[in-house]
């Protein structure tokens, strides 16, 4: 009776494992499982990609998930790209046009004009001078 009852103990546990191995997916040290309503939801640590296990054909089998993620990161990367391309671009354009662009007068035509400005400055306080003059000369007595 012992040895029945041992095996009938040894066989239920056997059955409990063998349940609880049908019930949870083998883990792996790289993925995470999370329970999915009655599935499971393997994340890979290292690569974030995301799969849906679940029993099919008495096994467990894991599907990728299609996901926006990795089509988002190669946009970003194109952008970030041309990003790159255009400052380049940008750079090159604004020392090109750094380098065309030469002063409008030399020293000795800014010189010039300095004195031809000097001069009409004095033209006028001359002819305010003299406006003037004429000014308090008029107003004086008689």
């Amino acid at each position: 009776m012992r040895a029945i009852l041992a095996t009938l103990l040894v066989s239920g546990a056997l059955l409990a494992v063998s349940a609880v191995s049908a019930q949870t997916p083998p883990a792996d040290d790289g993925y995470s499982l999370q329970p999915a309503v009655g599935d499971y939801l393997k994340i890979d640590r290292r690569t974030g990609d995301v799969s849906h296990c679940a029993v099919r054909g008495g096994a467990w089998s894991c599907q990728l998930i299609a996901e926006d993620r990795k089509a988002y990161e190669e946009r970003i990367a194109e952008l970030e790209a041309e990003n790159d391309r255009l400052g380049k671009r940008i750079a090159a354009l604004e020392a090109r046009d750094k380098e065309a662009r030469a002063p409008l007068l030399d020293e000795n035509d800014e010189r010039r004009l300095q004195e031809f400005l000097d001069l009409g400055d004095r033209m006028f306080r001359h002819f305010f001078d003299l406006v003037e003059r004429l000014r308090q000369r008029d107003e004086g007595p008689i």
